[in-house]
């Protein structure tokens, strides 16, 4: 082969390559083109949208585990949760160190009923990520509905506040007033709806109305507890 055709031959190799990098690197940017746009519907509650979104950039870039979460996420908005699940069965494949995925999928199992499988995703969620308030709030509150178990529940939202960004998230105490009104630890769960209460700030008179009622509850079974002693 002379030395001119290895010239030509090394010259249209750059080439190729070249236009591979030029592909890819276009294929990545239109990725998070779509990605942020898929955010921005998600928060504003255009599920639909952002579902069309996300799905796009994964067919870009089908490597960006935090792409399946968001567009999990939104499935789990729409309430396919099954979608939900496989989608966080990806993100976890390509990130399998994020307790945030497992949280995720957890919460998507949980509405499916799949209570064990739930459990054991927020275990691991929070083994992973011992500061992820969401998943001992997930935690507590699948252990106070289906496993009755309303002091390691009370335990959960405990850590959740401790945990959580802002700790003036009224549904936090809330769920851990109703643990302890089973756990009969009525003073507690009073200052718990008081706070719950006095957070609730948002004009969501339907949960006002509900932690009124318990408070209105926990204050007469505590009279009736120091009547009976």
């Amino acid at each position: 082969m002379s030395i001119n055709r290895m010239k030509r031959l090394f010259l249209n190799l750059m080439a190729v390559t070249a236009c591979l990098d030029s592909v890819t690197c276009f294929a990545q940017t239109n990725a998070e083109s779509f990605y942020y746009a898929g955010c921005s519907a998600f928060n504003a509650g255009n599920y639909n949208a952002a579902l069309t979104n996300f799905t796009s950039s994964i067919e870009l870039n089908p490597r960006m585990p935090i792409t399946y979460c968001m567009r999990g996420r939104t499935k789990w908005w729409l309430k396919d949760y099954s979608g939900a699940i496989t989608d966080y069965d990806q993100s976890i494949a390509l990130d399998p160190k994020c307790g945030g995925y497992y949280c995720n999928r957890g919460q998507a199992k949980y509405s499916l009923k799949m209570i064990p499988e739930a459990l054991a995703d927020f275990n691991k969620a929070i083994k992973l990520d011992p500061v992820n308030a969401q998943a001992y709030f997930n935690r507590g509150h699948l252990k106070t509905l289906c496993l009755t178990n309303y002091t390691e529940a009370v335990a959960d939202f405990t850590k959740a506040i401790e945990m959580h960004s802002d700790p003036q998230e009224e549904d936090i105490y809330c769920w851990r007033g109703n643990a302890r009104m089973e756990l009969k630890d009525y003073i507690g769960a009073i200052a718990d709806y008081e706070k719950a209460l006095a957070l609730n700030t948002n004009t969501d008179w339907g949960n006002a109305f509900y932690i009124k009622t318990n408070l209105v509850l926990a204050r007469k079974l505590l009279g009736e507890s120091k009547k009976d002693n």
